[in-house]
């Protein structure tokens, strides 16, 4: 080779290698469908061809003498056309993730068509020409003034896009890349411009896609490890991008039923092989990428040009379904279901894309059927229409302060007077839905991340109360408050639990913290934690809710809960009237449970009492308190220290 031409190409070598590695990895690597990607795509396409043309460039002014005009034109016609291409595919690329796949608008659109069409006549028709120097031969022009425009033009759109979303909590570490990927472009267009005689623009080329395809287009970051789906981030995205489309989908979500009984005959990651089998026959049979949305569901997404086909797949699916999986070294038979949500008719194209997701995880709870395809209803679209009402009256309700508490009194056989209170907060919104049961605000809220503020202003307004009434001059030993799962495993519990109690100058044992039996027997080292600590400073434990379902006696045993609160769920079928072998079984099984409470030491209060034949049956096992209708509803503040004024004399 010419030492004279390999001088000047050097760069171009090296930049050559770079990129056709990078190539090579990212096109035999799968890729979600996303504009950005496709734009990617175009990117590497582009930049590939654009050092091809920068090495025919460099051939061509080396041998310019011998060279007919036409080629060394037409050799800079297609240099600028793909340094175009790649410029814009760049600042197209970083547009579209800065605007989470929103597609352009047609005037958005027109604005970058109209961009090329200047680009393309400028090359077509702008004059180049040519200069000769000791070192080199080098071209000069407003073809190539155009080369210089279009760099500082993109350069400068892609930063200011960048800028303008730089507060983006969700994307600061991409929009950093995007900075530092535009200075290092910035920098070599500088010297490129500054000193045209070092041909190290292609350099610039594939520096900035190597930076961009591993912190940005790194396809890893959308896998699942354990099936190589693409994991719940990818489904994400692309949902994102279908909503902004406005076209016909549907997403057909596939979920194991029972997977815990399949683990307990079999290793512990035959999950992990099921959905294996499960990917590859819908990637096989639909053509279509699967998604893990979650431990033990796949899902895929029909477009617009296969939603005619939806009813045909969900027919092929539930026959495959219907037979066995082969696994590696056995063969199973699923308990599964299918999920099938189609957007519009059951999701509008402008809501939120994790509303979307939550609904899509929702849909077999009012499923048509209970047969193996379950589609959205009417019911389920009421439900996801009244959660996002619920989620807007708390988050008023925490932003105005405007909770309301109630109290059910609590009757203590020993004393024969209300010792204790139950302290349970009520919402309402008067002009749309009315009353809110805390059973339907509190996992909302801990879903969407307002259960601490609330849980914060639900203790304000106890203490409060309790410190401007004195409830203890009045008998009441101790209220009793609720603690959200998420609440009761917070690191920060106790800290906030010491400072609001020493801000009211409540003392620690006038407060009973209620933790539901399901989060005392699944909540583990950090409840333990928290429970010792605020043990010591003098607060005291229920579990709330016991007997629906989760009950585990030896856990009780040693756990540090003074009371136990027996569900009513327990209570009510030993006075069903149907007089079956029912109602005295329910009642040998809640007589031995109290029995046995009561002999570890466990102070019990009865919930849901309703007559004075319940309470009389239970005054006579020995329980410790008793709470119910029977004495009173949960009422408010105001009713409620009159009650205890009547009632305490």
């Amino acid at each position: 080779m010419n030492s004279f031409l390999f001088n000047h190409i050097k760069f171009q070598i090296a930049s050559i290698t770079i990129l056709l590695i990078l190539e090579i990895i990212y096109f035999l690597r799968p890729k979600i469908k996303l504009l950005s990607n496709r734009i990617f795509t175009v990117l590497m396409i582009s930049a590939f061809g654009y050092l091809i043309f920068d090495f025919a460039t460099v051939f061509a002014l080396v041998y310019y003498d011998n060279l007919p005009l036409w080629f060394v034109t037409f050799t800079h016609q297609g240099f600028i056309m793909f340094l175009d291409i790649a410029l814009s595919s760049i600042y197209l690329y970083i547009d579209m993730l800065n605007r989470n796949q929103r597609r352009y608008s047609r005037s958005e659109l027109s604005l970058i068509i109209a961009s090329y069409i200047v680009v393309i006549a400028s090359i077509l028709f702008a004059p180049i020409s040519y200069y000769i120097e000791e070192d080199g031969i080098y071209s000069y022009g407003i073809m190539v003034n155009c080369v210089y425009a279009v760099l500082i033009i993109y350069s400068g759109m892609t930063v200011f896009q960048t800028l303008r979303h730089i507060k983006d909590k969700d994307h600061r570490k991409q929009k950093i890349c995007v900075l530092m990927t535009m200075v290092l472009w910035i920098g070599f267009g500088g010297i490129q411009i500054l000193e045209p005689r070092i041909l190290i623009s292609s350099v610039g080329i594939s520096a900035i896609i190597l930076l961009m395809f591993l912190s940005l287009e790194n396809p890893s970051e959308y896998l699942d490890s354990e099936t190589r789906a693409f994991n719940y981030y990818a489904l994400k995205a692309v949902l994102q991008e279908y909503l902004s489309r406005k076209r016909s989908f549907a997403i057909v979500s596939m979920e194991l039923d029972e997977a815990s009984i399949i683990e307990s005959y079999a290793s512990s990651n035959v999950i992990s092989e099921v959905l294996i089998e499960i990917r590859s026959f819908i990637e096989r049979n639909f053509r279509t990428p699967c998604y893990r949305m979650n431990r033990m569901t796949l899902a895929f997404i029909v477009d617009n040009k296969k939603i005619s086909k939806l009813d045909i797949y969900l027919e092929i699916l539930a026959d495959r379904f219907s037979q066995t999986w082969g696994l590696k070294d056995r063969s199973v038979r699923l308990n599964a279901h299918a999920n099938v949500l189609c957007c519009p008719e059951d999701f509008p194209f402008d809501g939120n894309v994790d509303e979307l997701l939550d609904f899509a995880e929702e849909t077999e709870t009012y499923g048509r059927s209970i047969g193996f395809i379950r589609r959205i209803d009417d019911k389920a679209r009421e439900k996801r229409i009244r959660h996002r009402q619920i989620l807007h009256v708390v988050s008023e309700a925490i932003k105005d302060d405007e909770i309301e508490m109630f109290y059910q009194p609590i009757y203590s056989l020993k004393e024969k007077k209300f010792t204790n209170a139950e302290a349970l907060v009520r919402l309402k919104d008067e002009e749309t839905i009315g009353f809110i049961s805390p059973e339907e605000f509190i996992p909302l809220s801990e879903k969407k991340g307002m259960i601490m503020p609330l849980s914060g202003l639900i203790f304000n307004h106890v203490f409060n109360f309790m410190a401007e009434n004195n409830l203890k001059s009045k008998g009441v030993n101790h209220i009793e408050v609720n603690l959200s799962g998420l609440q009761s495993v917070d690191a920060n519990l106790p800290k906030l639990m010491k400072s609001l109690l020493m801000k009211h100058n409540i003392s620690p044992d006038s407060v009973n913290l209620e933790i539901t039996e399901s989060i005392a027997v699944t909540s583990g080292y950090m409840l333990k934690k928290n429970m010792d600590e605020l043990r010591k400073f003098g607060c005291s434990f229920s579990m709330d809710d016991f007997g629906t379902g989760y009950s585990n006696l030896s856990r009780i045993a040693k756990a540090d809960f003074e009371m136990i609160k027996i569900d009513k769920s327990l209570l009510w079928p030993c006075f069903k009237e149907d007089g079956t072998d029912s109602t005295q079984n329910a009642k040998i099984l809640l007589e031995n449970m109290i029995s046995m409470l009561l002999k570890i030491g466990r102070k019990i209060v009865v919930e849901g009492i309703e007559t004075k034949e319940q309470f009389d049956y239970l005054e006579n096992l020995g329980i410790t308190y008793a709470q119910g209708f029977y004495f009173s509803k949960p009422i408010p503040e105001e009713d409620f220290l009159k009650f205890i004024e009547e009632k305490n004399l």
